[in-house]
């Protein structure tokens, strides 16, 4: 703002000055360069004008430096502008491009994660393929009643070692001769022989993998399990039972029903009963089995309405198994579901 009054003053003083020679020079009829007097006052006042216009642009350019570039520089400035916008327009389609080059890479992403994971479940699906049995699985059960002497289960044991040699060899898992494996286990099946005489009531006598097994593979250590064959279920013995809304749609009524077999599953081995350790369930559903599941689920969304399912054993059962499951509409007991072999 001092700057603008500053201006205003001098120019003001220049032109009373300028215009005082002006009128003193035609009073005077004084003649400059061998002009007429009233060219000369022409002149004078031409050369006020001028004087002012210079003094305003160099007090101006003096006292701001924003002035001075517009005097002087430009032009300079209207150039780099315009290359700035081709350099602003250069980077723009290149952030274009790298955005496109992006949303590429990461549909590349896509492709080839899904292609690590298709891989992934084929590998999962060969290692699977290869494994005969399973660590903590049992290879083979048997049952050697009570009140037997010492050699007596010894026999029914030795029965048994064969009987699994065989088994584990039409699998493709190779075994030792029988013979070294008495003698490498002689006292530790003297001592299981001793335990089940002894035993007040029948035992189950299983073998379980120490390792998983593969195909090919050498069978290695054994881990003998001997449990007292209890009766864990009455016959018609109810084991659980579940009130399911029929008015829900089909996929919420299997998975309702799919995790109270699960919790079933759940009770029955904590009660006794010998489970798959690789699915901790005590038997796998067969292929009848599972009709006979999706008809309940049918069924339970054609009765529209509460339904009360009850889960019961068909025969008495014990910790060898099977268990055969039988469930129950409300009264009725036309659906079953037939787990275990």
């Amino acid at each position: 703002m001092t700057y603008i009054i500053v201006l205003m003053l001098v120019s003001g003083a220049i032109a009373y000055v300028g215009d005082a020679i002006g009128t003193a020079v035609g009073k005077k009829r004084l003649s400059v360069f061998g002009l007429r007097p009233r060219w000369t006052a022409l002149v004078v006042a031409v050369a006020t004008g001028f004087l002012i216009t210079l003094f305003t642009l160099t007090v101006s350019a003096v006292l701001s430096e924003d002035v001075r570039i517009a005097l002087f520089s430009l032009d300079k400035i209207r150039e780099e502008t315009e290359e700035l916008r081709k350099n602003l327009d250069e980077i723009q389609l290149e952030v274009s491009r790298l955005s496109n080059l992006k949303n590429g890479l990461e549909s590349e992403k896509r492709i080839l994660q899904e292609d690590v994971e298709a891989l992934a479940y084929q590998v999962r699906i060969k290692e699977t393929e290869s494994v005969v049995f399973r660590k903590g699985e049992p290879l083979s059960l048997t049952l050697i009643k009570s009140g037997n002497k010492p050699k007596e289960v010894m026999k029914e044991l030795t029965t048994f070692i064969i009987s699994l040699s065989e088994k584990v060899r039409r699998r493709n898992i190779k075994v030792k001769d029988e013979i070294y494996f008495f003698t490498e286990n002689r006292e530790h099946l003297n001592s299981m022989a001793e335990i089940i005489a002894n035993a007040p009531q029948d035992m189950v006598v299983g073998a379980v993998a120490d390792e998983n097994l593969n195909a090919g593979e050498e069978l290695g250590n054994v881990r003998f399990m001997v449990l007292p064959n209890n009766l864990i279920f009455k016959k018609n013995q109810e084991i659980a039972s579940l009130e399911i809304d029929g008015t829900i749609e089909r996929e919420a009524i299997a998975r309702t029903l799919q995790n109270f077999m699960e919790a079933l599953n759940h009770e029955v081995v904590g009660l006794g009963m010998i489970s798959n350790p690789l699915t901790g369930q005590f038997g796998t559903m067969s292929y009848k089995s599972m009709i006979s599941f999706y008809d309940m689920v049918n069924r339970i969304k054609t009765m529209d309405r509460l339904v009360k399912i009850t889960a019961f054993v068909g025969e008495d059962t014990y910790t060898i198994g099977p268990l055969n499951v039988l469930f129950r509409f409300g009264d009725d007991d036309e659906s079953t579901i037939q787990s275990g072999e």
